[in-house]
């Protein structure tokens, strides 16, 4: 038996092959549902489709992160006949979300036979032995819940599947997606499995990459765990039916969108995802993760002497072609509403650190004004193109500018890293100087008292190509250059620190 969350932790050695994705017995999709019909179908095309218990399908839909779910509200049940299961073990995936955390709700319940039943409440795993309390709460938000269950012979081997009851309790609230299996799937499977509903839904996994159907990484969980307070994507997969072309991000202060040529500088959003005219091909992703909360502040220095304070710390993966696509952005007007940075609600530019470091280097940061605001109280930012490199990812957040008392010229840089001045500090400061640039570079480095320094470059496959160093100085200016264009890594090292730059040559 697994636990149901999908507070996950798995090791998996991942292959980037034809899509290899096991398919579930019975597949219950609300975005394939026809209103008012007799049945749920079963897009498997085993035939296990669902008979509600009102006799037709509701007559409406509801909407989680803009695809299609049924409004439940503790009234309906959907039924299903499993047959002959020899198997004896199930694997149950559903997307719901409740609308209170007071109440314990029903997620599913197999009828083994006249007396027995396992099943799924919202705080508990119920088998044919007993029960297990795995939580006190609900949550108010959609999530994926997947368990893995078996049991002993039963007395009649015709086990049916019935969603949105468990133990005589209802689920008030809604259900979007059901998937069944007649046996145990591995753990592969399980994550490519909640990794598509993760995307559709709008839900953020924890403790684990995230795998489409040809077993890539699409979010890179391993590498940068730093960045999953929240996640949310858009991109296509064709082997699971997913098309995803705009979502909410970071708690619904964000939305993210593919955006239909010619790219008028404007937003796309409609109300339904299926409704939004762009198009994404199979096998592109762009997911985004958020470091800490919408509400955390921090400070950034610009070139030219400006200071900022900025929000969303977040980072954006690229798969596929997905770098030529253009998206719109929206920011929550109230977002920026800080008891640190009042201003933030007014116009924050989106800084884009193009250089995949998060340290917003001089050179390598795009600033991409606000076009204005939406109908929907969103600030809006019009063709932005990630991952416009081809490294795999960028950093990003939103910042406004801040009175400068100071008057000293700064690199651009995130909490005091690789902050860049004319006079000593407490802290090392690096600037390189241009970057991008055509082969010609300048590194200046200041520490707060003197010591010796050793600067190597490498090229992208580690060959070191130039070494410059000096001894017994606070402050030092490296000019020299490369020959070819190409992406290296400038190492600087020191007695109190080590420091690597990376360098973009056109």
């Amino acid at each position: 038996m697994k636990n149901p969350l999908v507070t996950i932790l798995l090791s998996l050695a991942v292959l980037s092959c034809a899509a290899q994705i096991h398919h579930p017995a019975a597949w219950l999709r609300a975005d394939s549902a026809v209103l008012n019909a007799p049945s749920w179908h079963d897009v498997s095309g085993n035939g296990l489709d669902a008979t509600p218990s009102s006799g037709t399908m509701p007559a409406a839909f509801s909407r989680m992160n803009f695809n299609k779910c049924f409004e439940v509200g503790g009234a309906e049940t959907f039924t299903l006949p499993l047959g002959i299961n020899g198997s004896r073990q199930s694997d149950v995936v559903v997307v719901y979300e409740t609308y209170d955390t007071a109440d314990e709700n029903a997620l599913w319940q197999i009828q083994i036979d006249t007396a027995r039943h396992i099943g799924q409440t919202t705080r508990r795993i119920l088998n044919d032995n007993g029960q297990i309390t795995y939580d006190t709460a609900n949550r108010l938000k959609p999530v994926v819940n997947y368990l893995a269950q078996s049991w002993r012979m039963p007395e009649i081997c015709a086990p049916t599947l019935t969603l949105c009851t468990a133990d005589s309790l209802p689920l008030n609230g809604r259900i979007a997606e059901a998937l069944y299996f007649d046996h145990r799937i591995s753990d592969t499977a399980v994550i490519q499995w909640i990794s598509y509903l993760a995307v559709k839904y709008g839900v953020t996994l924890a403790q684990t990459d995230y795998l489409d159907s040809r077993r890539n990484v699409i979010w890179d969980y391993t590498h940068y765990p730093g960045y999953c307070a929240s996640i949310a994507g858009i991109g296509r997969d064709d082997s699971t039916g997913l098309y995803q072309k705009q979502t909410y991000y970071a708690d619904g202060h964000i939305i993210i969108g593919i955006a239909e040529p010619p790219y008028y500088g404007g937003s796309t959003l409609t109300e339904n995802n299926e409704d939004n005219p762009a198009f994404i091909a199979d096998g592109d992703f762009i997911l985004f993760g958020c470091r800490d909360a919408m509400h955390c502040v921090s400070t950034v220095y610009a070139q030219d002497g400006s200071i900022y304070e900025a929000i969303g710390r977040s980072m954006a993966q690229v798969t596929g072609d997905a770098h030529t696509y253009g998206t719109f952005v929206l920011l929550d007007t109230a977002a920026g509403k800080t008891e640190r940075a009042p201003s933030l609600q007014y116009a924050p530019i989106l800084l884009i650190d193009r250089s995949g470091t998060g340290e917003f280097p001089a050179g390598e940061t795009e600033q991409v004004q606000s076009i204005g605001t939406d109908t929907l109280g969103h600030y809006v930012y019009g063709n932005v193109h990630w991952d416009t490199d081809r490294s795999g990812r960028d950093f990003f957040c939103f910042a406004v500018a801040m009175p400068d008392t100071t008057g000293t010229p700064k690199a651009l840089a995130v909490n005091g890293d690789g902050d860049t001045g004319n006079s000593p500090s407490a802290t090392p400061r690096y600037r390189l100087s241009p970057n991008p640039n055509h082969g010609n570079f300048t590194v200046e480095i200041t520490y707060p008292e003197t010591q010796d320094v050793v600067v190597t470059v490498h090229d992208s496959d580690g060959r070191l190509l130039l070494t410059m160093g000096g001894k017994g100085q606070s402050a030092y200016r490296f000019g020299n250059s490369v020959p070819a264009a190409g992406h290296y890594l400038i190492d600087i090292t020191s007695p109190s620190e080590h420091k690597i730059l990376k360098m973009v040559v056109n």
